[in-house]
């Protein structure tokens, strides 16, 4: 049934794409122009020096100084820890790429991988405070605590989802960094590759969403939100409501950002179910940490 269903589904996209062909073609020039203006300037470059970073082993061994602290907190070791900080540095998907990138190399085992997936893939901050808080709220001050709820949210889930006195166990072999040049040749051309994959679903959700607001009338923020973050944050009202909103979309990321997270992840054997428990929860507890908040800026 559900097959079929999805067979309707697609049919109907068909249908919209050559019934709107000029739509569509400007839904795609318009997401092409996004990737050229903003999304490969903000993350090609980091995705390049993340890879590098983690290839030399560099964040293995900035774990080191970290473990004692983020063992206990987040249910993580040192090296887990630098890929939270990355991620939230970086923005989607840059933490859910570290931690592949960290698993692949053997800094961490499986069930710490899929345990950090639940709390590193986040919300940059230029994002946040510059698209939602300015761009929505006329409020940087709007945008730094939309930031400072999205943080904590993710530190709570990490807190939650922990494993109580066990920290995670090592990977007994563990390859040794590769020489500078080969460790910047593959950087560059892995973050080439994550950003063709990247680009793409952009494209592709920004069409599908012009083509369904077009046809249904749909234009509420939350269900758009849902789908591709971007289009639903800028459609919010500013007011208390849309501050909410703003939370908890943030905090959940989007099915574009999720298709996204599954295309760096390609490759691995790393489950997706702890990433998407883990995105609910921090959307519903960024909601909660958001409602004081509002009072206070509203």
């Amino acid at each position: 049934m559900k097959r079929y269903a999805t067979g309707a589904i697609l049919l109907l996209l068909m249908a919209a794409l050559l019934w709107d062909n000029q739509t569509a073609a400007q839904a795609v020039r318009d997401g092409l122009n996004l990737c050229a203006r903003s999304v490969i300037p903000a993350l090609f470059p980091f995705f390049v020096a993340v890879s590098f970073f983690t290839d030399l082993g560099l964040a293995d061994s900035l774990g080191r100084f970290l473990a004692p602290v983020t063992g206990p907190l987040l249910g993580c070791s040192g090296a887990g820890s630098a890929a939270f900080l990355l991620g939230l540095l970086g923005g989607y998907p840059v933490g859910a790429r570290t931690v592949g990138e960290l698993y692949a190399s053997g800094a961490v085992d499986r069930g710490e991988a899929e345990h950090l997936l639940s709390f590193c893939n986040n919300c940059g901050p230029s994002f946040v405070v510059g698209i939602a808080g300015v761009g929505c709220f006329h409020s940087a001050v709007a945008g730094v605590s939309l930031y400072l709820i999205h943080v904590s949210a993710a530190l709570l889930v990490a807190w939650l989802r922990r494993h109580p006195n066990a920290l995670p166990a090592r990977r007994t072999v563990r390859a040794a960094p590769p020489p500078l040049t080969v460790a910047f040749i593959r950087s560059v051309t892995q973050g080439a590759e994550a950003m063709v994959h990247i680009c793409a679903f952009v494209v592709f959700f920004m069409t599908v969403l012009r083509l369904a607001v077009l046809h249904t009338g749909l234009s509420h923020p939350l269900p758009l939100g849902l789908v591709e973050l971007t289009g639903g944050v800028l459609r919010l009202p500013p007011d208390r409501a849309g501050f909410l909103m703003a939370a908890g979309l943030i905090g959940w990321g989007g099915l574009s950002v999720h298709c996204q997270t599954a295309a760096v992840l390609h490759g691995t054997d790393l489950s997706l179910k702890p990433y998407l428990a883990g995105k609910l929860l921090q959307a519903g507890i960024s909601v909660i940490l958001a409602i004081p908040v509002s009072l206070w800026l509203f």
